[in-house]
């Protein structure tokens, strides 16, 4: 009888064992894509008018395919590689089964603790999205921001998963933000460092450090201290595409915020270059300090006008 029950429990555990790894195999091939996900109750705007909607709907009349996640949304590229989608994954901003379906416990405190932190980083992407849509839309290159309900856009819109099948969604449902799509810096940076074209190198770096003062000169600041994937290259100048860290300084004199945004949006950079090219990072700490010079130049001479 034992021998039995042995094998019955082996069978079964084999069993159970076999599905979850089909899941987290099935799982893995979608990299987690689930267009519910996605979703999130917009909240509804009488009379709002979409901005440029001609423009927007002819770019969104090109069909969108599955790039990749990042930790704020899942990102979808156009047909013709000139613009992506990125949805945010409001999954993340929610807390998960197992804690929905726990009943009242001295785990109460802890899961409400879990769930503001949560909303708490909802809240933060959600005004990252609109500062990069608002202040820094030519540093970002984001063409359109998707926050609230509305019934211009197409409401069939079919976007494809990484496995290649249609998902169709209600774009006037959904909150999304349309952004022209760069190709990233850094690697052309590293290139031409490894070439030793220093000519490419400095505009590429100089670029870099414009978009940091920009930012900082607007009082943003950005939590993300990552730079090799979150910058990308037009020719010409530099575009921070990644959107979502983004936040205003409160806890500093206005006076100070420039500087600080500076030193701090820099820093992780130059830590790398030291590593990667010191004589490179010389010439950029010194245009660095010359912008900081300057700054302390304008502050005291605007403090002696005061006097």
């Amino acid at each position: 009888m034992w021998k039995l029950v042995f094998r019955t429990t082996c069978v079964l555990s084999l069993l159970l064992l076999a599905i979850a790894l089909t899941g987290r195999l099935w799982y893995l091939s979608k990299d987690g894509f689930n267009v519910n996900r996605l979703r999130f109750s917009l909240p509804a705007v009488q009379n709002l008018e979409i901005e440029n909607v001609d423009r927007v709907n002819a770019i969104l009349n090109e069909s969108f395919h599955y790039i990749g996640r990042g930790r704020q949304c899942y990102v979808f590229g156009s047909s013709d590689g000139r613009y992506v989608l990125k949805m945010p994954r409001f999954d993340r901003y929610s807390l998960p089964f197992f804690w929905r379906a726990m009943p009242r416990s001295f785990m109460d405190s802890y899961k409400k603790s879990l769930f503001d932190g949560r909303q708490e980083r909802l809240l933060f992407t959600l005004e990252s999205f609109r500062i990069a849509a608002t202040d820094l839309r030519d540093e970002t290159a984001v063409l359109y921001l998707h926050f609230h309900q509305t019934k211009s856009l197409p409401s069939r819109f079919v976007i494809y998963d990484r496995l290649n099948r249609p998902v169709k969604i209600n774009l006037n449902q959904m909150a999304f933000a349309l952004q022209e799509k760069k190709t990233i810096m850094m690697p052309l940076c590293i290139k031409a460092l490894r070439e030793k074209n220093r000519e490419i190198a400095e505009k590429m770096l100089a670029a870099f450090l414009d978009i940091i003062e920009i930012r900082a000169r607007k009082g943003i600041s950005n939590r993300d201290p990552s730079f090799l994937k979150n910058f990308g290259w037009d020719g010409e100048k530099s575009i921070q595409i990644d959107i979502g860290s983004f936040w205003r300084r409160s806890d500093l004199p206005e006076d100070k915020v420039y500087l600080q945004s500076l030193l701090d949006g820099t820093a992780p950079f130059r830590a790398w270059l030291a590593k990667i090219d010191p004589e490179m990072l010389d010439w950029f700490e010194h245009r660095l300090e010359e912008k900081v010079l300057r700054e302390c130049d304008t502050a005291s001479t605007n403090n002696s006008a005061l006097k």
